[in-house]
């Protein structure tokens, strides 16, 4: 395999297959890919795999930079598709987490030019779009469904026999440093937004920063957030997590604080959902949650992710505002540790409940 190809357009990627068994007549870039440079491949000669056919594939690249801001924009280094193939092989390794949560089949992956190449799962839904679209019946089901397995994952990357592997996940600096960091700015610059910005948010900030270095006691996956979870309740309901360049070390609360976060930016311009009180009640069959942590990580995020979700784009800045006003409201509770603060946020009512 070259590498003097530019695998961030579809023109290189074409010139880098050719010469491997994924050979194409054509590519296509797939919107949605905010971190690597994303991929439908129609290949000249399907591959046979799990007993069926694919003539399409997947195939992710990471550069020294993210897809979404291109060069000058979030640099990070290239090595964290090693990351997401290494989280991908660790979870297909043990199908007991999960008959119903998985991730992509892995078919190749070059760590000379950080190409990972996957099975399609065309047509799955995003699980936004999923939600939005189903009844309740779906959403408890898909939330104990990912309860389930959020829970098991923890706690398995959590025993003393993968001491190594919890060693090797904390090394993910794009995703310790550079994307911990951007998480952190995105959420000062919503609370300067609303006029809510306050001084010792640097300081939360920097801890924040510090505290990630010593890592934690699970693999996180990262970038738990909605469009990172592809469902299907055509027949039997199979649900896939996709992305996990940003898997490392880390607090199990890292995980579980942002998809509540966008269970309940979500909820507040759809419909309340049992999605996250199934999710709880699976998940802390497996897991205890440091009501702090929650707090600390979903008032960030919040402030972050939970104020510019896609699923907001028709919505006019005014309605946001008190999204980021609950956000703010939980870090004011982490810095003055009120208990009973944590105990009346709508951003937490459903932990409190199972």
């Amino acid at each position: 395999m070259s590498m003097d190809h530019d695998l961030t357009t579809p023109i290189g990627l074409t010139g880098y297959l050719s010469s491997t068994p994924y050979a194409c007549v054509s590519v296509d870039t797939l919107s949605g890919g905010y971190l690597g440079f994303m991929y439908r491949v129609v290949l000249k000669t399907p591959l046979s795999s799990h007993g069926k056919e694919e003539r399409t594939v997947i195939v992710k690249h990471s550069a020294g930079h993210g897809s979404m801001a291109g060069p000058d924009g979030l640099n990070l280094t290239s090595e964290r598709m090693d990351f997401e193939y290494n989280a991908l092989k660790l979870i297909s390794a043990n199908p007991a987490l999960s008959t119903v949560v998985g991730v992509p089949h892995v078919h190749a992956y070059d760590p000379r030019t950080h190409i990972l190449i996957m099975s399609d799962l065309a047509p799955f839904q995003l699980l936004s779009d999923a939600l939005q679209g189903g009844d309740d019946e779906l959403a408890s089901r898909i939330g104990y469904a990912l309860g389930e397995f959020m829970g098991r994952f923890h706690k398995w990357t959590s025993l003393p026999e993968h001491v190594g592997t919890r060693k090797r996940f904390l090394e993910n600096e794009a995703s310790r440093e550079d994307l911990l960091d951007y998480r952190w700015k995105l959420a000062i610059a919503g609370a300067r937004k609303y006029g809510f910005e306050c001084d010792w948010m640097a300081e939360m900030r920097d801890e924040g920063m510090r505290d990630a270095k010593l890592g934690g006691p699970v693999v996180c996956m990262g970038d738990f957030w909605f469009n990172n979870i592809l469902v299907s309740a055509s027949h039997n309901l199979q649900v896939y997590i996709i992305d996990w360049e940003a898997a490392r070390t880390a607090r199990p609360e890292f995980d579980v604080a942002q998809f509540a976060t966008d269970a309940y930016s979500l909820a507040r311009v759809h419909k309340p959902m049992p999605l996250m009180h199934e999710f709880f009640k699976a998940y802390k069959k497996y897991m205890h949650l440091d009501e702090g942590n929650m707090a600390l990580y979903s008032g960030r995020d919040l402030l972050g992710f939970g104020i510019d979700a896609p699923w907001l784009d028709h919505i006019d800045d005014d309605a946001k505002k008190p999204t980021a006003q609950v956000g703010i409201e939980l870090l004011e509770a982490v810095r003055g540790d009120n208990k009973q603060a944590l105990l009346k946020s709508p951003a937490l009512f459903n932990m409190y409940q199972v």
